[in-house]
Parts: structure tokens; C-alpha cells; sequence
């Protein structure tokens, strides 16, 4: 269910009582399995320390200057330790809670970067890349007239009953805009009626959201969800599951809409028969589920189906999976500002080695990036495809 944007844009003063709660516990089950600690051994970027900071900063034992970098922006939002508090485990919060009622270091983490944002205090490449959002709705700078041509270059249409939502990454980034027409490819073959917003399409808000531009997010989700509505769409498919969460979590304006990640659209085209991928894939086969997938909205067993379904696929599993999956380190600003000792996408890139995976399969254009880079990095001989693309070459 959708909330209310209110429980989306506030401030750290408004999340003073969650920092409480989390230095109050002191349990450690946020740190046990953080990515920035596991990488960095430092627990001042986990959400228990990252709760201290912020409890000092705004009693004046800390000022801006304190926040370092590894500080502000290490933490990718996989929220691990949102979803392994024991204080976001009953059974209202779990049902109900939101961004502003459930403990989490990755909502602190993301204020932080809005107070540093405020002053004007940001890295080169943050500031970049949300300049770009601010001005063209896309982080690379991208024109909406480069997206208007892809968009009908692809032959979609202005208006049909499943509208397609590229996000902020197509045709902007090469890698993303190959997994974007694979999926158009696919479904279009199962024989589905697309359209697109084209250039009209800007960012979610997912990405504002995440660098600590709250303002933004609040801007982009206004905009989008009138744009949307305006279309009278009946089902919203999405590329990338930061999209899907945001929509389904901070647009009210959208509740009835059917909206759904491209990988449960696929599952439900297979077992309707529409898709019937009959050419082998003899290759083993290991799927990183994304963060804002699964631990963020218990979608699990869809993109497995679909890679299932795939005649020669075996598939296994890393050891870390579901809803202990590691982050592929895109989260955050990780997709833009390299930090010192966090090399999540490698570390992931080891996990897939381990299992004597040669295809990393991915369901989101952020992890899809990060991860081709980490097997590149690593020097595995390991090929990072969409869930998408897979399907395209069983047809």
C-alpha cells in the first residue's frame, strides 16, 4: 500500500527518536552482516554508529566538518539493518512502518547528505550527478531529446494499457540501455501493448532520494505521479526495482494502479504460456537478488521462476542470497563516488566465483553496472546479464 509522502521528506531533528532507539538497544544485529563494515571494519559508517553521530551532531559535540565522506556516504541503503532490527520486527511496523517510523542507519545516512547538501559541502561527482537530476531528470546529463528518439526508435507507443518506466539510467548508460530493449524485445514478443513517456520520463525520485536531495524527490514525485495519472494507464512495468519501491512506497496519488517489476511481469507471461523460451542455455547460472527487490519488498521467487524456466540453466545459489543477499554497492551514491576500502560489487563478484557461476544474473540496471564492473575488476570469467536478456536468447 502506498503512504503518504509527508512520512518520506523530513529531517534528522523528526528522526531524533529512531537514533534513541538504536543507541538505547546497542544489540550489534544492524552491524552483523552491514556491507560498510564487513568492507571497511569500521562501525561508524554501520546504523548504530552512524545513530551516535547524529545524536552528537545535534547536541553540538559534532558540527558539519565532522561528517567525513566515509561517514556521509558510505552506506549504499541496502538496508540490512533496517530489515534485521529487532525493533522494526513487530508485527504493526512490519505492516505499517515507514521511512520515518522504522530505525534504520541508510534513512540517517541519506539526512546526513541532505544537511551536506544544504551547505553545499558535497563531493564533485554527488554534486554532478545531482545537478544533472535537478536540470534534466537523469544523473549523466542526458537530453530528453536523446530519449524522445530511443523511445521511438523502439517503436513504443504515447499511450496503451502497460506503460514501460525506463527510470533514469535508459538510454543514458550503454549497459542499462541494453537491458532496457531486451526487456521492450521480450515483451513485446509475448505480445504486450507498451507505451513510454519518452522524454517526459524523469528520474523516480528514487535517485534524489538516495544522494540526500529530499527537496527533490519531493519535486520529481509530484511531477511524475500527474504525468502518470494524466496517461490513464492500467498497469506500470518497471526496469529497475528502485523505481518499483519508490511508486509503490511514496506515491499515494498512485494507489489502484497495478504496478509491478519487470521480473513478476515476466513470471506471470511464462506461466501463461506467452513466453516459451525452448533454446538451451547450457551455463550455470547464480542470481544476485537487488536490495530494493528483495530485502525492501520480499520479491524472491519471480526472477528465479524465469531463469527456471530456461531450458540448460543450472542454477545455484551463493552463499549470501535473499533476504541475506550482499549489496552490490550501487545503492547510495555508490554508483557515482568511489570510496576507499568499499568494493562491494567485487566482493559480490567473489561470491559468484565461489559457486563456479559463469553467467551473474541481475534484475536491476544499477546492480548490472556495478557488478559487470566488479567481475571486470577481478578479472573473472564470469558474464553479468539481465534476467531479460537471458529470456531474449531462450526465445
Amino acid at each position: 500500500m502506498a503512504i503518504d509522502r509527508d512520512t518520506a521528506v523530513f529531517s534528522l531533528q523528526d528522526f531524533e527518536p529512531q537514533l534513541w532507539t538504536c543507541l538505547n538497544c546497542f544489540c550489534g544485529l544492524c552491524v552483523e552482516s552491514c556491507p560498510v563494515f564487513i568492507e571497511a571494519r569500521n562501525e561508524i559508517g554501520a546504523a548504530r554508529g552512524l545513530a551516535q553521530i547524529g545524536l552528537a551532531f545535534m547536541s553540538g559535540e559534532l558540527s558539519l566538518d565532522d561528517l567525513s565522506d566515509f561517514i556521509t556516504y558510505s552506506c549504499t541503503g541496502c538496508r540490512w539493518c533496517e530489515w534485521n532490527c529487532s525493533l522494526n520486527k513487530p508485527l504493526f511496523i512490519e505492516r505499517n512502518g515507514n521511512r520515518r517510523i522504522k530505525v534504520s542507519g541508510a534513512t540517517a545516512a541519506e539526512l546526513f547528505r541532505a544537511l551536506k547538501a544544504e551547505k553545499g559541502q558535497v563531493p564533485a561527482q554527488v554534486r554532478d550527478a545531482l545537478n544533472n537530476l535537478a536540470k534534466l531528470g537523469n544523473p549523466y546529463g542526458g537530453s530528453k531529446q536523446a530519449k524522445d528518439k530511443w523511445v521511438a526508435d523502439l517503436g513504443l507507443k504515447d499511450k496503451a494499457e502497460n506503460l514501460i518506466y525506463f527510470g533514469a539510467t535508459a538510454p543514458y548508460e550503454d549497459r542499462a540501455t541494453k537491458m532496457a530493449e531486451n526487456l521492450v524485445a521480450v515483451l513485446k514478443a509475448a505480445g504486450l501493448d507498451l507505451a513510454s513517456m519518452g522524454g517526459k520520463e524523469t528520474d523516480s525520485g528514487a535517485f534524489a532520494m538516495m544522494m540526500g536531495e529530499e527537496g527533490l524527490f519531493a519535486e520529481m514525485a509530484d511531477q511524475n505521479a500527474k504525468t502518470i495519472k494524466a496517461l490513464g494507464v492500467k498497469r506500470l512495468i518497471c526496469l529497475s526495482p528502485h523505481d518499483y519501491d519508490a511508486f509503490t512506497a511514496f506515491y499515494p496519488e498512485l494507489e489502484g494502479l497495478e504496478i509491478k517489476h519487470y521480473t513478476q511481469v515476466l513470471a506471470e507471461l511464462i506461466e501463461a504460456g506467452r513466453l516459451k523460451p525452448t533454446k538451451k542455455i547450457d551455463r550455470k547460472v547464480t542470481y544476485h537478488d537487488p536490495c530494493y527487490l528483495g530485502r525492501k519488498n520480499n520479491i524472491y521467487e519471480e526472477p528465479r521462476k524465469v531463469l527456471g524456466a530456461i531450458p540448460g540453466i543450472e542454477l545455484v545459489e551463493m552463499k549470501k542470497n535473499r533476504s541475506s543477499a550482499y549489496c552490490c554497492g550501487g545503492g547510495g551514491t555508490g554508483l557515482f563516488y568511489d570510496l576507499p576500502k568499499i568494493n562491494m560489487n567485487m566482493t559480490r563478484s567473489d561470491q559468484a566465483q565461489a559457486v563456479g557461476a559463469q553467467v551473474l544474473a541481475v534484475a536491476c540496471p544499477i546492480c548490472l553496472q556495478m557488478l559487470d564492473d566488479g567481475v571486470k575488476s577481478r578479472g573473472h570469467q564470469i558474464e553479468v546479464k539481465d534476467v531479460a536478456q537471458l529470456i531474449k536468447e531462450a526465445l
